[in-house]
C-alpha cells in the first residue's frame, strides 16, 4: 500500500523567478531554497522512493511579506496555477496540492478559496501560517478567510513560523510551541463567535 506524505514542500520555478525579481536576497534569507528537489521535479523523482505519494505545498516565500495586496493576489493566483500543473504533470508522485492565499488581501483570499480550491478535486485546502503580517493567525482581520473556509468545508493546513518577538521560545520550544499557541488563539476566537463550542 502506498504511503502519503501530507506536508511536502515545493518551490514552483516560475513563481520563484518572480519572487527573486522582487527580492533578490531571498536565497540568503532561506538558504534551504538551494535544495534542487524543491524546484526540479526530475531531481526529486530520482530521489523519490517510488511509493510515498506527496501532498505538495509552497515553501514559505510568502508574497504578502514583499508586495502590496494586488500584486500579492496576482502572485498567489499564478503560483497556485503552476502548483496544480506540477501536481498533474507528476501525478504518480503527487497526490494533491495545498494552495496559498494573500493574507494582505482578504477579498482575493476568499475568492481563491471559492474559485481555485473548491472546484478542483486534487486541491485539498490552503496553507496558512501561525503568524501572518506580524500578527497572530487568529487576528480579527483574517476572520473573513476562516468564515469562507468554514462555509466551503475547506481545511486550513497550519504551518508554524517563529515569532521573532520571542527568540527564547524559538530556541527552547520551537515550532510545537508556535502551533500550540496558534491553535489556542483560534479556539478562543471560536468560543467568542460561538459560545456553545
Amino acid at each position: 500500500m502506498d504511503r502519503i506524505d501530507v506536508f511536502a514542500h515545493v518551490l514552483p520555478p516560475a513563481f520563484y523567478a518572480r519572487m527573486l525579481q522582487i527580492e533578490p536576497t531571498i536565497p540568503q534569507i532561506y538558504t534551504f531554497f538551494a535544495n534542487p528537489t524543491l524546484t526540479d521535479m526530475a531531481v526529486r523523482r530520482v530521489r523519490w522512493d517510488g511509493q510515498t505519494r506527496q501532498v505538495i505545498s509552497f515553501v514559505n516565500a510568502l508574497p504578502e511579506d514583499y508586495v502590496g495586496p494586488d500584486e500579492a493576489a496576482r502572485l498567489c493566483w499564478e503560483g497556485n496555477e503552476e502548483l496544480v500543473r506540477m501536481r498533474r504533470e507528476d501525478a504518480d508522485m503527487f497526490e494533491a496540492t495545498v494552495l496559498m492565499v494573500p493574507m494582505n488581501n482578504m477579498d482575493e483570499a476568499v475568492r481563491i478559496v471559492r474559485e481555485q480550491v473548491v472546484p478542483q478535486p486534487d486541491v485539498v485546502g490552503i496553507q496558512i501560517f501561525t503568524r501572518a503580517l506580524g500578527l497572530s493567525i487568529a487576528d480579527e482581520q483574517f476572520r473573513p478567510l476562516f468564515a469562507a473556509l468554514a462555509k466551503a468545508g475547506v481545511p486550513a493546513w497550519l504551518h508554524p513560523v517563529f515569532d521573532s518577538r520571542k527568540p527564547d521560545n524559538n530556541i527552547v520550544f520551537s515550532w510545537e510551541y508556535e502551533l500550540t499557541q496558534a491553535m489556542l488563539q483560534i479556539t478562543n476566537y471560536q468560543r467568542i463567535v460561538d459560545p456553545s463550542h
